[in-house]
């Protein structure tokens, strides 16, 4: 089978990474996550964003995170950093997975995607969810290792290892997923 790649970014919002909810480790993890990001876009692997959007005083996660990412703030806004090109997608979420009443899997179909490499925060929270999702619906899921954290490292040693032994993830870096594309 020939692998067709997409990257899904996985809540690389401000709110995550300098704001309501920020996560120190993922700061660490913007100029690895923009290399990739670059690369794919250059070598065309479509780029997801998968971003948080809430709906505020309804959605579920708000009562146990608090106010975060809430559609039409400064906090629901993708990183500067990372900021999406017109080639990109945005997905908007109101859960921890991507896939959870979005259309994320019909836009993966569309694209003929059949394997999914994940970024962003939080690989025991979201990342992990949308990995899940991404297993059932029968996508290869890769991980990638210096573009994804967790608030804790406990927590991204807990998701990366989850990946593996559940999903059957591959967990590779960023350099490494370079030299797939390149080699496409």
């Amino acid at each position: 089978m020939k692998f067709k790649y997409a990257i899904l970014v996985v809540d690389m919002l401000n709110d995550f990474v300098t704001g309501a909810l920020k996560c120190e480790r993922g700061l660490a993890i913007v100029p690895q996550a923009k290399k990739l990001l670059e690369e794919a876009r250059k070598n065309h692997v479509p780029v997801i964003f998968c971003n948080d959007s809430h709906l505020p005083n309804i959605d579920h996660e708000l009562k146990l995170w608090g106010n975060h990412a809430i559609k039409g703030t400064e906090g629901a806004k993708i990183i500067p950093e990372l900021g999406p090109q017109p080639t990109d997608y945005i997905i908007e979420k109101r859960r921890y997975s991507g896939f959870f009443h979005t259309d994320l899997d019909l836009l993966l179909k569309e694209l003929g995607v059949n394997t999914v490499i994940l970024t962003g925060l939080h690989t025991h929270m979201c990342v992990r969810h949308t990995a899940a999702d991404a297993y059932q619906l029968g996508y290869k899921v890769i991980a990638c290792s210096d573009a994804t954290d967790s608030f804790t490292k406990e927590d991204y040693d807990y998701g990366i290892k989850y990946f593996k032994e559940v999903y059957d993830a591959e967990i590779l870096n960023t350099n490494e997923l370079v030299k797939i594309f390149e080699g496409q």
